[in-house]
């Protein structure tokens, strides 16, 4: 018997990657409105210099807890915990070393002052951006008699404000509810331990539970190491692009969750 649900949080609740690009674009819009690049020319370079610099020079330290440089420009980065207090020593240098290093590699340089004003502008577009999807709410509803967690790869404090923004982090408030980000445990899914984790805090076996995510790689990989039942939330109805993971479930939309546990 199906007594909890456990749920990535992003791009599964919350709308996520797409966020990203839009608000990069902005920026460029914003800041260096008369660049001769088009849209995959300045994603390609966010992207290739935000790894670089965030991720691989920066953070390299802690890649194993599956969020980097991107998260680190957006994030609440404060908090306790080993992760939590190696950012907040750094994330301010980091997010202005890798904005200058964006317009550097776009062609301009930014002063100091300018670069503050783009991290300003960045961070209020992002939140500014971030909304459920919308069989979020009906779908949680439903499921209010069930052990509810998140199991989220990222921040302790930006994932909780995130949940906070959209209007869902009371319904993980409450009696037999859990949230556990990868930055407490500091490694991310699919290793087996953030998985370990939350079921010890759901007090469920592995077999009393669903992982629900849209990511093949990290949300329903971790759960078949372990033995859970996988539900693969496939949105786009994208064809598998990591053949050798086979989830349990696969659905496009939250609702049809409601079909396997009920």
């Amino acid at each position: 018997m199906i007594k909890g649900v456990i749920f990535d949080l992003d791009d599964t609740l919350t709308i996520h990657d797409d966020l990203y690009d839009s608000s990069y674009l902005k920026v460029i819009e914003k800041f260096l409105p008369n660049s001769k690049k088009n849209s995959n020319n300045i994603l390609n370079i966010f992207i290739n210099t935000i790894h670089k610099i965030g991720t691989e020079k920066l953070f390299s330290t802690y890649k194993e807890t599956k969020f980097g440089g991107r998260d680190i420009l957006w994030g609440d980065c404060g908090g306790i915990g080993e992760v939590s207090e190696y950012l907040n020593e750094r994330y301010f240098s980091i997010r202005v070393q890798i904005w200058k290093n964006i317009f550097k590699n776009l062609g301009e340089e930014k002063s100091k002052e300018e670069i503050l004003e783009i991290i300003d502008y960045y961070i209020y577009s992002m939140w500014e951006g971030t909304k459920l999807f919308d069989d979020v709410i009906p779908t949680l509803e439903k499921l209010k008699n069930k052990k509810l967690g998140i199991l989220t790869n990222g921040m302790v404090l930006h994932q909780r404000r995130k949940m906070a923004k959209s209007g869902i982090l009371n319904f993980f408030s409450k009696e037999n509810r859990k949230i556990l980000t990868s930055s407490e445990t500091i490694f991310g899914k699919p290793n087996n331990k953030p998985f370990k984790i939350i079921l010890e805090k759901l007090n469920l076996s592995n077999k009393e539970v669903l992982m629900v995510g849209d990511t093949l790689e990290s949300d329903i990989l971790g759960a078949n190491k372990m033995g859970i039942t996988s539900v693969f939330l496939n949105r786009r109805k994208e064809n598998y692009k990591n053949k050798s993971i086979r989830p349990s479930y696969e659905i496009n939309n939250l609702e049809q969750l409601l079909d396997i546990i009920f």
